[in-house]
């Protein structure tokens, strides 16, 4: 029989999910630009937008682990808002400066804000194991809106305001996230548990853990590969400012069938949904490469709609894997390679763009996914 979510439960994660959501709202809606700012920045080249775009996975990766184990000892809360802090910071200097190295260090800055495996962490400590499925989906949920917000709101921004001034918006945005966990969300954790903890490097041996955060770069090459690809042909074919009709049906998908996909994990079905998601961005991942505005409108649905689903079942599952005082470290092994994807895709992309076909270059994701496929097939 299905458990219902107590009062308390219920609270926590939509307060969870609105403060995720108002950090999504805040970088979902400028991915779809920072590419075609960047070649306006002194200094760019091809190359260098994309590092402006996957940098930001890569300073996130590499603070995931150190901030997991420090919230592990230390607590969820004190790391989560001095990530937000970082992340402030970053958009602030994202919007005084107007040359691409002082860009690319801005968005490294936000990065370095690394509060997804921490949060998620929190998540894991609040909820029980027999809901986490659903209770990652209903966050997700919240986030997922804060990200369809993000597509219909931040072209029309874009247009009025200009990229460089979205920066300052959403520095504000995420101040008043800060503001909202300092003041109303409550942390019942013992610190002293964290004495019981399993060491990081114990941790890196569970293969379980390992197969499913290579999943998880996997997943995010893919979406951030898209987010290179995709908004330069919509800007040439319908202009930036209707992007929003492309990637709003991506994210309604998305939710809809994250929404199935949760509620079946937590029946049983991991495996079989989450397999899915593979086979589903595996296809996406081919539609883009057909220049039409309806396949790669396609091929975002399917990636988004696979994306979601993974972006919800992966995370849960690595907190039923791992107790309660072992969660900010494995969730920063997840993450840590989850935003490594994000650095590497976008990246990789814009290297390899001229030195082989389109073709080819869909071939890394759709190979990649396939791998997704037999390391889900691999687990338990």
């Amino acid at each position: 029989m299905r458990k219902e979510f107590n009062k308390e439960e219920l609270i926590f994660l939509i307060a969870m999910g609105l403060v995720l959501g108002m950090r999504e709202l805040s970088m979902t809606m400028l991915n779809p630009f920072i590419r075609i700012y960047g070649l306006t920045l002194k200094g760019n080249t091809i190359f260098l937008c994309g590092l402006a775009l996957g940098i930001y996975g890569l300073t996130n990766a590499i603070f995931q682990i150190p901030y997991g184990i420090i919230s592990d000892r230390k607590g969820r809360k004190p790391i989560i808002l001095i990530g937000l802090l970082q992340l402030i910071l970053g958009f602030l200097l994202s919007y005084v400066t107007s040359n691409i190295y002082i860009f690319i260090l801005a968005r490294a800055l936000q990065g370095s804000g690394a509060i997804m495996a921490i949060a998620y962490s929190w998540l894991g400590d609040v909820i029980d194991d027999d809901k986490k499925s659903r209770a990652m989906g209903i966050a997700g949920t919240i986030v997922a809106i804060g990200a369809v917000a993000a597509f219909g709101i931040g072209p029309i921004l874009y247009k009025a305001i200009s990229l460089k001034n979205m920066f300052l918006g959403c520095a504000f945005i995420l101040l008043c996230a800060w503001f909202f966990i300092l003041l109303f969300l409550k942390e019942d954790r013992k610190i002293e548990d964290a004495e019981k903890s399993t060491g990081i490097f114990e941790l890196l041996k569970d293969k379980q853990l390992i197969r499913l955060s290579v999943c998880g770069f996997i997943f995010n090459y893919v979406m951030s590969e898209m987010f290179f690809l995709v908004p330069t042909f919509l800007d040439k074919t319908i202009g930036a400012g209707n992007m929003w009709m492309v990637f709003t049906p991506g994210v309604l998908c998305g939710i809809i069938f994250m929404i199935f996909a949760s509620s079946r994990a937590d029946n049983g079905h991991f495996k079989q949904v989450s397999m899915l998601a593979f086979v589903v961005l595996a296809i996406g991942s081919a539609s883009i490469v057909i220049k039409t505005v309806y396949f790669n409108t396609v091929g975002v649905i399917l990636i988004f709609s696979g994306f979601m689903i993974l972006t919800s079942g992966i995370p849960s599952a690595v907190n039923k894997i791992v107790q309660k005082n072992n969660r900010g470290s494995a969730n920063g092994i997840l993450q840590t390679l989850t935003f490594l994807g994000f650095f590497v895709g976008p990246t990789l992309t814009g290297f390899l763009i001229g030195r082989i076909s389109e073709w080819q270059l869909q071939l890394i994701p759709i190979i990649l996914s396939v791998l997704g496929i037999i390391l889900i097939k691999r687990n338990n």
